[in-house]
């Protein structure tokens, strides 16, 4: 049983290396495309249709997608395997779907849109994480689960604001205000695999033989 729990754990430590993976990755990739401003252009500029990167970048976004619905997979099993809920895993899953979904579809076809809209259900994972596993995780957990929705919620506000509030920031920084919502997200799925690695298996086993 121990053995169990340790691959498991081990298992979905993986979620830090994708979280690496995307953030580094977006920032190299974006330095090898001529004239690209991260400032002002979004990732998905970076591989868009006729880009020279547009097959890298697709690449890519389907290993970064392939590699976070693993971990949401493994999440919702450590989860189910220590009665705690599995809706924040099936979240995540959602987001990788919709991952692999923005490298089938390059941006300016109309389903990358879509993939990137449906990305809003994903993000409430950091909400989920903070309700469900209440009580089953620490108190900073929690804190940190919220905050983290907080700056979520931010982001996709301000990403959404040039379509009804154009004015309300310059909009050639709108590459930065992307990324503070992509980043945020990916290091948030960092800590989670990080926090996983150390502390919650303690919590989820004094509950259950309590």
């Amino acid at each position: 049983m121990k053995t169990s729990n340790s691959h498991q754990i081990r298992g979905v430590a993986l979620g830090w290396n994708v979280a690496i993976l995307f953030i580094a990755g977006t920032i190299l990739l974006g330095g090898l495309v001529q004239g690209y401003n991260p400032l002002a252009q979004t990732v998905s500029e970076i591989g868009r249709a006729g880009s020279p990167l547009q097959l890298p970048w697709q690449i890519f976004c389907v290993v970064v997608g392939v590699l976070l619905a693993i971990f949401s997979g493994l999440l919702i099993g450590f989860a189910r395997k220590n009665s705690m809920s599995g809706v924040p895993g099936i979240l995540l899953l959602s987001y990788a779907i919709c991952q692999i979904g923005l490298g089938f579809f390059p941006t300016p076809h109309a389903l990358h849109n879509v993939f990137g809209l449906l990305m809003i259900v994903g993000y409430s994972a950091p909400l989920s994480f903070a309700l469900l596993w209440k009580g089953r995780t620490s108190a900073a957990f929690t804190r940190i689960s919220l905050t983290c929705f907080a700056l979520v919620v931010t982001g996709i506000f301000l990403n959404l604001t040039p379509a009804f509030a154009p004015d309300l920031y310059p909009l050639e920084y709108y590459g930065a205000v992307q990324r503070f919502l992509l980043f945020t997200f990916y290091l948030y799925i960092g800590f989670i695999s990080i926090y996983l690695s150390v502390k919650p298996i303690r919590y989820a086993l004094s509950k259950v033989q309590a």
